[in-house]
């Protein structure tokens, strides 16, 4: 039996190292990247120090990191972060718990966490001890380490941001360009509907590890992360490249079989997201399995991606030189040509997902 770690009370040399060689792999490090992990958390000389503020928002991104099972949150909070403050959670409430963050705050060492958008149409739409949320921003983003926004509502508004949107939601990083303020705000995003702990704790020890925020993408998302789309991690793919699609819930392509389900609302191919590689419910399941990706990472997606049971708009896959769905289906009953549609869809895809990496677009993250 693997001994219990001095560093690391309740969990055992054997599981600290398969955790670490996850982290490795989703950091893109591979198996030779685990000692640098393993190191790195080890000699940590301090817990990172969290403080997480909750604005407009369902809290689903809070409960979700609250039954991450992987690590326990238990060990989530206690060993490797010090979450500090947290308005939902947190044992002290009233007058105790603002203390609480003002002291952490005052010490200017320390990640702030943000999970919900920011009301700025009808600012008090939304407070905190009598603080509106454009006005904990504007204290509390100069001091921080780093900002990094946990959820589609953090990083784009989200469904409070959607038409008409009546109380101005926004985005941190949104929020904080406005009126000709911060040109080029320091903001990670880590967007899904609710946010995932496991894209969290990877983007914390990415920053333990290499004294640095990761490289973001121009929408602000850690490429190691959000570097592939839904479609590239799916299962389904197989079934997308034979041409075979679910037409209609409840058919015979449904059930045991999986076939694609671009036809009835995936939308997978224009998806940026770990998704597939991040499962949910303790690593077992994720959207895909039962229903279309609904494109939950992508900004807007609740205007610019609806109806969600429909094809995405346009016909074609984005990336893959205008071939339509029904054109590689077509192409099914012709082993030459599937063959060659096949080839294509790879290559583009591929094409695509090193464009995407190398762009240089609008950056939100830089080094600490």
């Amino acid at each position: 039996m693997s001994e219990e770690m001095s560093a690391f009370r309740g969990v055992t040399r054997r599981d600290f190292l398969k955790y670490c060689t996850w982290l490795a792999g989703v950091m893109g490090l591979g198996e030779a990247g685990m000692a640098r992990v393993a190191s790195a958390l080890e000699a940590a000389a301090r817990r990172p120090s969290v403080v997480w503020s909750s604005f407009q928002v369902c809290t689903g991104c809070a409960i979700q990191l609250l039954q991450a099972r992987e690590p326990t949150v238990q060990n989530l909070i206690l060993q490797q972060i010090s979450l500090d403050y947290q308005d939902n959670v947190m044992a002290a409430a009233g007058s105790a718990a603002e203390e609480v963050l003002r002291q952490v705050t005052e010490g200017e060492d320390f990640y702030w966490v943000v999970e919900g958008s920011v009301a700025t149409g009808i600012p008090g739409a939304m407070t905190v001890a009598g603080r509106t949320s454009m006005e904990v921003v504007d204290e509390l983003y100069p001091k921080a380490n780093a900002t990094i926004a946990m959820g589609s509502c953090a990083a784009y508004g989200n469904i409070q941001a959607a038409r008409p949107n009546p109380t101005g939601a926004k985005g941190i990083a949104a929020y904080l360009r406005e009126d000709g303020g911060v040109a080029d705000p320091v903001v990670v995003n880590l967007p899904r509907c609710p946010g995932h702990g496991d894209d969290l704790i990877a983007t914390l020890t990415y920053a333990l590890v290499n004294g640095e925020l990761p490289e973001l993408d121009a929408v602000g998302r850690p490429v190691f992360l959000y570097g592939q789309t839904i479609h590239d991690t799916c299962f389904r793919r197989g079934h997308f490249e034979a041409g075979r699609f679910v037409e209609r819930f409840g058919d015979e392509s449904t059930g045991d079989r999986d076939w694609c389900l671009y036809k009835v609302g995936c939308k997978g191919p224009v998806t940026y997201a770990p998704c597939g590689r991040n499962l949910w419910n303790g690593n077992v399941s994720w959207c895909v399995n039962n229903a279309p990706c609904q494109g939950c990472a992508e900004p807007d997606f609740w205007d610019e991606l609806t109806p969600f049971y429909d094809q995405v708009r346009g016909g074609d896959l984005p990336g893959l030189y205008g071939v339509t769905a029904e054109q590689i289906g077509i192409g099914l009953g012709i082993a030459t040509a599937a063959g060659l549609a096949a080839h294509g869809v790879g290559t583009a895809i591929r094409s695509r997902r090193t464009t995407r990496a190398g762009e240089p677009g609008r950056r939100e993250g830089g080094e600490l």
